[in-house]
């Protein structure tokens, strides 16, 4: 239960840094977008390195409700609590969607992404082959 607390702090926590760190998209213009990316680099940076470790945590919780669910309906035990953690960390993207929606469209097809990537069944690699 703590690495999953911490992913989910660290989902959180990046995904905000993304959206406050990110350079200004409404209305987007290429001019201030270079701008911002010229006079202030670190934080362009900072913003990029939040969406791809945001991507990652979001991409493991994703994962953890996926079989969560598989397991609870083909009646297989699993762990109710650590599904139900990362349902509710996961609402944070509702924010997100509010804050930009476009924006947070993309960060969530990636994190959906990276977890589908990720997920794996103990069934399928019991014999040492995938």
């Amino acid at each position: 239960m703590g690495r999953l607390s911490m992913t989910a702090m660290a989902a959180v926590l990046c995904t905000y840094l993304f959206f406050r760190w990110l350079p200004p998209l409404e209305p987007f213009s290429p001019a201030p977008f270079l701008t911002e990316l010229l006079f202030s680099p670190l934080r362009t940076w900072l913003a990029i390195a939040c969406f791809l470790l945001g991507s990652a945590a979001n991409g493991a919780l994703i994962r953890m409700v996926i079989i969560g669910s598989i397991r609870l309906l083909s009646g297989r035990r699993f762990r109710v609590g650590e599904w139900f953690v990362s349902i509710a960390a996961l609402s944070h993207f509702y924010w997100a969607f509010q804050f930009h929606w476009q924006t947070a469209a993309l960060f969530f097809v990636f994190s959906f992404l990276y977890g589908m990537m990720t997920l794996r069944d103990r069934r399928l690699t019991e014999g040492g082959r995938l």
